[in-house]
């Protein structure tokens, strides 16, 4: 009897560790990475779009990895003054003219380091962001070309 009890024991032990350690892999895979949101806001997941559309060189690709870097350190910290409870914090609560104005500060300094085809091509890559951005929100834009 004490041994059957002592495998029924070692089982239940054995998928009780089974099941934790597999909600921990999912976890684990459905997590943006650490400090990244999911798919708004992710310097890597644009840098990589912006180095398939631009075909960045290696050098370009580090200043600009650096410069959306950047710009996502400038939101976090609106938002974290935003976070307060107190009056004070409220009244800085961030507004969509502050955030649009580090969007387009870092795309200005995105713009400065592309050759001229380069900056026709982001100009285009930024045109249909906005138009698929808009069509998430419903607005009326038409579908971006190619689509």
């Amino acid at each position: 009897m004490n041994q059957l009890v002592s495998k029924y024991a070692r089982r239940t032990l054995l998928a009780g560790v089974l099941a934790v350690s597999c909600c921990a892999v999912w976890a684990q895979n459905d997590a943006p990475p650490a400090g990244q949101m999911g798919r708004r806001g992710n310097p890597e997941r644009e840098l990589q779009q912006l180095t398939q559309a631009l075909s960045l060189s290696a050098d370009q690709q580090t200043q600009v990895k650096g410069l959306l870097a950047e710009r996502r350190q400038k939101v976090e910290e609106l938002r974290k003054a935003a976070s307060g409870s107190d009056a004070a914090t409220q009244a800085a609560t961030p507004t969509r003219e502050q955030m649009e104005a580090i969007r387009k500060e870092t795309d200005g300094k995105i713009t400065a380091l592309l050759n001229d085809d380069q900056k026709g091509k982001f100009a285009a890559w930024q045109q249909e962001r906005k138009a698929r951005m808009q069509q998430r929100m419903g607005g009326d834009a038409p579908p971006p070309p190619g689509i």
